[in-house]
């Protein structure tokens, strides 16, 4: 008999799998085979440091990257440690600017004091420089502004060459002092402004709009010394307006917006510090609106007249509004109510707590969704929210937003109960939504959302 060992080897003998057939790999592609002006386009859209390192891979990448549109950013000029201070970054800025004979898609200069931290050179003059380099004479998009300085009474003025781009299409300046005289600056085709940080008056952003007469999207943000700002533009659509506190009063008085027929809409972000006033007289296409807090002193909207957000003359409705956005110091239902009264078409309502009625026709055929931002369940919060359970006949979605808290699960569950049951909603289709987050307010991201044109719901995602 033969051993057991043999009789396992002969009884396990079977035929070797065959290995599946692994198709061969497909042939890496070769960048260096695309056409060279592809390869441009490719090396134009790397962060500025990766863009100017293409010229070590071969040696037909530095005549390849010469002949890019330059994207100059001296934020992707900080990623070696080394560099902790600005001296280096603006020596390699004024070496690539030097070695790059243009055209330049993309400048941003963000990053740089006006004084050297260092040396204690001025660096006024090279800033100068750089804008005056030809270079740029075609640069498309350009981002300014001095890197904040603790303490400092007065902030740097801007390099007028900053202002001499008259193919820009995107452009930001900040933390600097305009030009007092802005006669002869002229962007026909930009589209997209933001002014932030300045030291000027409410004069520089009328000069401004005037200079771009392709305007479509234009945010403010704490500009303390803009006190009563009138905007008038027959193309823009989006406007962005962020006032911080300044010396434990309002920096600006009263915002007005007259012809403008394109205007779509108007973000109010944070209102610490202001407009108290605001009328909006001729953009009879406004679609979004908000956030409106309860300290507003006084709103006109065409004919109609809220006096701290109480409506005292609604000769009008403002049928065009379908967006709109509130806060106020608890939910309060007689101020929410009087203002619903004047938007008979809104289909959605976002609310922020800061802290037997009419028929209202918006209510009846129009509101969908209601999202209630910084929602704490406490009794005034429910109250508010049954409101529109109980009377909004075509509601679709109801969104409550809360902060983070322990037992989310048992929390919610607990508030769910609170609220009406299926069969005593105005609308059978109602569903409840619970989000929870961390950050209570705004941040300088939504700001940014004033340009996002293509979204139709600005406010969708903020928290």
């Amino acid at each position: 008999m033969a051993p057991p060992a043999t009789q396992r080897r002969r009884g396990s003998h079977k035929k070797a799998p065959v290995a599946a057939e692994v198709p061969p790999e497909a042939p890496v592609a070769d960048i260096r085979a695309l056409p060279d002006e592809v390869q441009s386009a490719i090396i134009s859209l790397l962060p500025t440091d990766a863009g100017v390192r293409t010229r070590a891979v071969a040696s037909g990448w530095t005549a390849l990257w010469r002949a890019a549109p330059l994207n100059l950013d001296d934020r992707e000029l900080r990623l070696r440690p080394s560099w902790r201070n600005g001296d280096r970054i603006a020596a390699r800025i004024t070496s690539i600017l030097s070695a790059h004979p243009g055209p330049a898609r993309r400048l941003s200069l963000m990053n740089l004091t006006r004084v050297s931290n260092t040396t204690g050179d001025d660096r006024y003059a090279t800033f100068d420089a750089w804008f005056r380099s030809p270079v740029l004479n075609r640069v498309k998009e350009v981002h300014f502004q001095y890197l904040y300085r603790y303490r400092a009474d007065e902030l740097d003025p801007l390099p007028l060459p900053a202002l001499r781009f008259t193919d820009l299409t995107i452009a930001s300046y900040g933390r600097c002092h305009f030009p007092d005289n802005l006669a002869g600056v002229r962007f026909p085709n930009l589209t997209q402004l933001t002014l932030h940080d300045l030291t000027n008056t409410e004069r520089t952003v009328h000069d401004m709009i005037s200079a771009c007469p392709q305007i479509r999207s234009l945010l403010l943000r704490n500009n303390k010394r803009f006190r009563r700002v009138r905007i008038s533009s027959p193309t823009l659509i989006s406007l962005g307006l962020s006032v911080g506190e300044h010396d434990d009063e309002p920096a600006m008085e009263q915002l007005t917006i007259v012809d403008a027929p394109s205007m779509e809409r108007l973000l109010i972000f944070d209102t610490e510090g202001g407009p108290i006033n605001i009328r909006v007289i001729g953009a009879p296409n406004l679609r979004v609106l908000g956030s409106l807090p309860s300290s507003l002193l006084r709103l006109q909207l065409g004919n109609t007249v809220l006096q701290e957000m109480i409506a005292i003359n609604a000769i009008t409705s403002m049928h065009s509004v379908k967006i709109l956005a509130l806060g106020a110091d608890g939910f309060k239902l007689d101020i929410i109510v009087d203002i619903l009264r004047c938007f008979p078409c809104l289909e959605k309502l976002y609310f922020t707590n800061n802290g037997a009625l009419l028929p209202i026709q918006c209510l009846e055929t129009h509101l969908k969704e209601i999202v209630l931002r910084n929602f704490t369940g406490t009794r005034e919060d429910v109250r508010f929210a049954k409101f529109f359970i109980l009377n909004s006949r075509v509601l679709e979605l109801m969104e409550f937003r809360a902060p983070v808290r322990q037992n989310i699960k048992k929390w919610e569950a607990n508030e769910r109960r609170k609220l009406p049951r299926k069969s005593d909603r105005a609308s059978q289709a109602a569903r409840f939504r619970f989000v929870y987050h961390t950050c209570l307010f705004r941040n300088y991201e939504d700001t940014n959302r004033t340009h996002a044109l293509t979204e139709s719901d600005p406010f969708k995602g903020m928290l």
